[in-house]
């Protein structure tokens, strides 16, 4: 853990039912209810994260889960349809599983075109190493793959927004607020302003607190039966692993 406002510097154990994380400028910022406040924390990596939360139930990240060895996902395509218009772009496709271990972009990017036909782009290239790290920990852990699930900010804004995808970019001060608006029927303007002032922008810009934020509310709806899936019913990757985006 790299920065905690509970126990700075401490590792603990949460136990707070559901998580919501989104990637930060040095690792993952999770969020979570405790009682009329909401919590966060950043961690180095994924494993620390789940060792800190071993209790939740379910832990909803934005990150892609359950790779194809060719081919798009499914999940990836019914995701851009399902937000549609310009934030649809924001959607990227999932890596092949054959390019995880790839040192460059240039390296990354010929070997999925030699094993699907396709490039893999700078921007994707950028948090392959991410994408790693939770498949990693995901194919080595049994017990953290029934309680990790794959979200993606874009996709529960949407479907918290009555099914129509947020124009504005979440970069933008219009966009923030779009967000923020979004998430106070859910968790009340001024938890989430608290949240917003809490959280050093030098360890998670505003956009990617909102992403966790919308990330819990995505994990309350898993963890009450109420969530739904792109695809339904979720598809299984060649390693056993849930491929599917939850909202």
């Amino acid at each position: 853990m790299i920065f905690s406002p509970l126990q700075p510097g401490i590792s603990i154990s949460i136990s707070a039912s559901c998580i919501g994380v989104d990637g930060a400028k040095n690792g993952w910022i999770a969020v979570w209810r405790d009682g009329e406040r909401l919590e966060f924390s950043v961690y180095r990596s994924a494993g620390e994260l789940v060792a800190a939360h071993r209790q939740a139930d379910v832990i909803a990240i934005d990150i892609p889960i359950g790779l194809p060895d060719s081919g798009g996902r499914a999940a990836d395509s019914l995701a851009r349809a399902f937000v549609g218009g310009k934030r649809a772009s924001s959607i990227f496709s999932s890596p092949v599983r054959g390019i995880l271990d790839a040192t460059s972009q240039q390296e990354a990017s010929q070997r999925h075109r030699e094993i699907d036909g396709r490039g893999f782009g700078a921007q994707a290239f950028g948090i392959l190493p991410k994408i790693r790290e939770w498949d990693d920990l995901l194919r080595s852990d049994a017990a953290a793959r029934w309680r990790v699930h794959e979200i993606h900010p874009e996709v529960s804004f949407a479907a918290l927004s009555g099914g129509k995808g947020l124009a504005e970019s979440k970069k933008t001060l219009e966009g923030i607020e779009r967000r923020r608006s979004a998430l106070a029927p859910v968790f009340g303007e001024a938890l989430i302003g608290n949240l917003l002032e809490r959280v050093p922008r030098k360890i998670a810009a505003a956009d990617d607190v909102l992403d966790a934020l919308v990330a819990l509310w995505s994990a309350q709806r898993i963890f009450g039966g109420h969530s739904q899936t792109l695809p339904s019913p979720p598809e299984r990757d060649s390693q056993g692993l849930t491929r599917a985006i939850h909202y």
